[in-house]
């Protein structure tokens, strides 16, 4: 069964794809979306409400991953035959959208900065190591101070980056360390990823990274990055269905 919704509000595009996905909700709450309809072409979605393909595809894809659409090939969209059975309060499934848009940023941190780890210990460059060095310090220092703290270790991040040598890497990790830093307090209150086991192995981790850019070797570096990464991950995985 097909729906044709006639009444949408435009969303601000800020934080479009978590709007979208809460209004879509809404919706379904309200009894204008029922479970088993069909949901409009993504495309026309996009019109309806006011923001860019884009967001759609990610409202589309965060309410897929936490169980509130189902996505036929070749059929469309639809909302979730057990949609109204979730029974999640609104923080409960803000925290599990949120959980769903972070782990994406997170595969891609992964995929870049690994390939930026293994290329800094290709490069070995004395003059990043000392900044790398420094700022390993400085997180330890801060260990008890978060906003130092996670200030510290994205420097680190972007450091690391330059210490591959290459402009396009760096722009690519900037974005989403940047990115990240909008996930910070639900990193830390959430994932509590400021916990001091969790501060402890993001020191160790990244002064393994250090040693093996010091000592050229990129597999090391790589598998030390991913473990550094794998931090957040590990803490989302917890909150994610399935």
């Amino acid at each position: 069964m097909s729906v044709v919704i006639n009444r949408f509000k435009s969303l601000t595009i800020a934080s479009a794809p978590e709007a979208l996905a809460g209004q879509i909700l809404k919706m379904v709450e309200d009894g204008e979306l029922q479970p088993g309809m069909r949901l409009p072409p993504q495309r026309e979605l996009a019109r309806m409400f006011g923001v860019g393909l884009g967001s759609v595809r990610e409202a589309v894809k965060m309410l897929t991953a936490t169980g509130y659409l189902s996505v036929s090939r070749g059929k469309g969209t639809f909302i979730a035959e057990n949609a109204l059975k979730q029974g999640e309060s609104a923080s409960e499934l803000e925290k599990r959208l949120k959980a769903v848009s972070l782990a994406d940023l997170m595969k891609a941190r992964e995929i870049v900065e690994c390939g930026a780890a293994r290329i800094a210990a290709a490069e070995s460059d004395p003059e990043h190591l000392v900044r790398l060095s420094d700022i390993a310090g400085a997180m330890d220092q801060n260990r008890d101070e978060a906003m130092a703290f996670n200030q510290a270790d994205f420097k680190f991040h972007l450091t690391l980056a330059e210490a591959s040598n290459n402009k396009a890497i760096f722009e690519m990790v900037k974005l989403l360390v940047d990115k990240a830093h909008e996930h910070i307090d639900f990193m830390d209150n959430f994932l509590r990823t400021f916990e001091p086991a969790q501060v402890d192995r993001a020191i160790e981790t990244s002064r393994d990274i250090i040693h093996y850019i010091r000592n050229g070797n990129p597999e090391e570096a790589e598998r030390s990055m991913s473990t550094h990464l794998n931090i957040v991950n590990f803490e989302l995985k917890k909150e994610l269905p399935g």
